[in-house]
């Protein structure tokens, strides 16, 4: 029987239903201890004789995968963010690596105008001041009317510049994939550079992938280009972002704050000046959590995984 490891943590939540799942497809699982993701030697120490792999964000390195050759056939990745695996790697030893592409446009996509809203209007923070005994009635800034920049316009990008058009905001953005203008409920989308993203936009929210490329494209330069009165939203990856360069410009009142569902190291350790901060609202690596779209990535995995397996 071929054998498969599963170190999503999605499927991981689980488990009973999918080590069931997984049998009636003829395979037998192997369910891997993963809090979050695996590092490259507990990946490593799990992949020798496995066929398949029902992956999640593990450092997926040359290493691990000459480690699972010859056998491993597949690796069915859980979702759409492809970066922590070595795809060059992949595809040099001949190992096939599928994933859900753009199945998470709608649910990361509300959870980006949440973060825009949050921010503009301080509901979060009116929140926390009633929960203590307060009643704050401060001004904030209608969304209607702000421009919108956009750093990625794949998918997920595209979708949010839907419904903040939708809202009545202007957007651009900036995504070196996408060189034309896009025509959005009779509104034209154009294509900026990062420089304009960053000296024009009332809100910049980043939508891209995460390569070796982009690390921190969203770094000191480009903060200190940004209206003080500006928010940034970051509902992709966390090294898109230079962290310290951030909270260096929430301090010194260069950004009027921040949305972030993602970090460079996750879960966002104890004592992160970030939580300290009342012009930061949080989130924990969930902005994909939509009911919908999490079932599709689960059989759209599974289906990824028969298809090379059999």
């Amino acid at each position: 029987m071929k054998k498969v490891l599963v170190s999503n943590i999605m499927m991981l939540k689980e488990k009973e239903r999918f080590d069931k799942a997984i049998r009636d497809l003829g395979y037998e699982p192997t369910w891997a201890a993963a809090d979050q993701c695996l590092t490259e030697q507990q990946c490593i120490s799990l992949v020798g004789e496995i066929d398949g792999w029902l992956a999640g964000d593990d450092a997926i390195t040359e290493k691990v995968l000459l480690a699972a050759l010859p056998r491993l056939k597949i690796i069915a990745k859980w979702g759409t963010g492809i970066d922590s695996i070595d795809l060059d790697a992949a595809k040099r030893l001949g190992v096939p690596v599928k994933n859900s592409p753009a199945a998470f446009a709608n649910a990361v996509a509300e959870v980006a105008l949440h973060y825009m809203l949050s921010l503009s209007r301080h509901l979060v923070a009116v929140d926390r001041t009633v929960r203590a005994g307060g009643w704050p009635k401060p001004q904030g800034r209608e969304l209607f009317g702000l421009k919108l920049g956009m750093i990625g316009f794949g998918a997920i990008g595209q979708r949010i510049a839907e419904l903040a058009t939708a809202f009545g905001m202007e957007v651009i953005f900036f995504d070196p994939f996408v060189k034309n203008a896009k025509v959005i409920f009779g509104k034209i989308i154009h294509p900026a550079s990062l420089d304009t993203i960053a000296a024009e936009s009332d809100i910049v929210c980043l939508a891209s992938s995460y390569n070796k490329d982009n690390h921190h494209i969203v770094g000191r330069d480009f903060l200190g280009k940004v209206k003080p009165s500006a928010f940034l939203v970051n509902v992709a990856r966390g090294p898109l972002v230079d962290q310290e360069a951030l909270i260096d410009a929430l301090h010194e009142n260069r950004l009027a704050g921040a949305g972030l569902d993602v970090f460079e190291t996750e879960p966002l350790p104890a004592g992160n000046p970030l939580l300290a901060m009342s012009n930061v609202v949080l989130g924990s690596h969930n902005a994909n959590n939509g009911r919908s779209a999490v079932e599709y990535v689960h059989m759209n995995t599974l289906s990824n995984l028969q298809s090379v397996l059999g």
